[in-house]
């Protein structure tokens, strides 16, 4: 309780004056707040039905729900990569785990390396990507559980299953190759098998590294593929291939693509080496029809260094083989090619033998294209050889199939050339009729000035023969009267004796000039 203040002097006034006054006395106002100095809160309203139901209602709900473990709780705060990294080594199988972090790892350090701008930056990470993330912890766990009880057929079927998977999906082929190249490691290690799954493993490295572009490197895998194949001829692919066959089929592409460049390239002598191992790979593998090409580009090829002999060889190998399984196509570009490797040796007649048959074949073959191809090739040497003739029909009708197939280029192209034809064909006939210097020969030439018909093959008309001239017939004098016919008479009278005088005076001159 407060206790009672003590009195205060009056003021401007003595002690002594306080006698017979009353006295006021003054309590001091209350401190704030509660006794204990502590803030009190202020009562809670007692809600009523309707705004009591929900809080009822949340704490029965509450009261169902079973109490979270602190690893389910965390399991709700952290992202779900993190969740299942430690659910892996919470398993223990820590291999795996490293082994999905050194990926993920991986591709954020690309993805910063190449930088706001690049199209990676707009892809989802696998880290965001619940359903990979899934696949990789599933195979790489058995995998790691196969791998400790030394069992590496199981380890490498788990991983060559995940390579599988990701070269199915979008933008992974970085993991698919990552899988394959683990998949060749981890066969080296197989027992019992006697190198099948090692040769398989190369094929699958090859195959990535040739759709990545390194053919050099693609060579080591697809050489060792076949080494170990060339001596299991019973291994059968799924295709029903034996394993020899198809790496016989991937050297003798992998050997054409790198001839091909360096041919583009004009390192001619390696591009040759190449294409040669291609053709030896392609007769070993028994197929005529990849014998025929490897022929054909080899070819093409010898006939580019200008050994225009072995170039024969190989093309007339190549169409036999056409000829032989009915190929008009094959027919066509080995007449083709042969054609040129002819011309280039001055031999003008075979090379012209074998562009008609070119031209014979698309035309059966209704290959419109090719056939204009034959008509433009044929028409140039005729014309080179001064049958002009012949060039200006061949011309014409590349001309005509150009225009059927909309081809702008070849428009261009044939149009030119059939000009040219024209104008040499032209040019025999229209120095003929300068040199005949004839009034026919000069109407027909200024004729053509102006029309541009060709018609100075067509002979001269003959001159039409010349009539004999009749004497005019003499026209009878018109009747006249009398009086204006004596009225005439003087003065044509005295107009002759005017003459008669002039002739009078002048005759002795002229006969004493005569004389004289």
């Amino acid at each position: 309780m407060a206790t009672m203040a003590a009195t205060l002097p009056p003021i401007n006034g003595s002690a002594g004056s306080r006698k017979g006054q009353n006295v006021q006395h003054f309590m001091p106002s209350p401190p704030k707040g509660p006794p204990s100095g502590k803030k009190l809160k202020p009562l809670r309203k007692i809600p009523s039905t309707p705004d009591r139901d929900p809080f009822v209602k949340h704490d029965i709900l509450r009261q169902q729900q079973p109490d979270l473990s602190k690893r389910q709780t965390a399991s709700f705060r952290n992202t779900y990569k993190h969740n299942l990294c430690l659910d892996m080594l919470q398993e223990g199988y820590h291999k795996s785990f490293s082994e999905l972090f050194a990926l993920i790892k991986q591709q954020e350090e690309e993805r910063l390396e190449r930088g706001p701008e690049s199209l990676m930056w707009t892809l989802i990470m696998l880290k965001d990507q619940h359903a990979k993330l899934d696949m990789l912890k599933v195979h790489l766990t058995r995998a790691e559980e196969a791998y400790r009880k030394g069992d590496f057929s199981e380890v490498y079927r788990n991983r060559y299953e995940l390579a599988r998977y990701f070269q199915s999906t979008k933008d992974d082929k970085w993991l698919a190759d990552h899988f394959f190249t683990t998949c060749l490691q981890t066969s080296t290690e197989v027992q019992g098998d006697h190198g099948k799954m090692q040769a398989q493993g190369h094929y699958n490295v090859g195959v990535s590294l040739e759709e990545n572009g390194d053919n050099y490197e693609a060579v080591d895998h697809f050489e060792a593929y076949y080494k170990l194949a060339v001596d299991h001829k019973e291994w059968i692919t799924a295709d029903d291939v034996t394993f020899h066959t198809d790496a016989c089929f991937n050297l003798w592409r992998i050997y054409t693509a790198i001839g091909q460049v360096l041919e583009r390239q004009e390192e001619l002598e390696k591009a040759l080496d190449f294409l040669t191992k291609a053709l030896n790979m392609a007769k070993e593998s028994h197929d005529k029809t990849l014998e025929g090409q490897a022929s054909y580009t080899l070819g093409q090829t010898h006939e580019k260094c200008g050994d225009g002999k072995s170039a024969l060889v190989h093309l007339n190998n190549f169409l036999d083989i056409c000829n032989e399984f009915g190929n008009s196509e094959g027919i066509g570009k080995a007449c083709d090619a042969i054609s040129k490797a002819y011309a280039s040796q001055g031999k003008l007649e075979e090379s012209i033998e074998y562009l008609r048959k070119f031209v014979e074949v698309t035309e059966q073959s209704g290959e419109e294209l090719a056939y204009s191809r034959a008509c433009h090739n044929l028409g140039n040497i005729l014309n080179s050889l001064g049958r002009y003739d012949e060039a200006t029909d061949y011309f014409s009708k590349a001309y005509n199939i150009s225009r059927t197939l909309s081809d702008k280029e070849a428009i261009n192209t044939n149009r030119v050339q059939f000009g040219i034809a024209m104008a040499h064909r032209m040019m025999g006939g229209f120095h003929g009729h300068v040199v005949l210097e004839h009034r026919p020969a000069l109407e027909r030439m200024i004729e053509w000035k102006s029309a541009r018909t060709d018609e100075f093959e067509k002979p001269f008309p003959e001159p039409k023969e010349e009539e004999p001239t009749k004497a005019p017939t003499p026209v009878p004098p018109a009747p006249v009267e009398a009086e204006s016919t004596q009225e005439e008479a003087k003065p044509e009278e005295d107009n002759a004796q005017q003459r008669d005088g002039t002739m009078t005076e002048d005759t002795p001159t002229e006969t004493g000039t005569m004389d004289s």
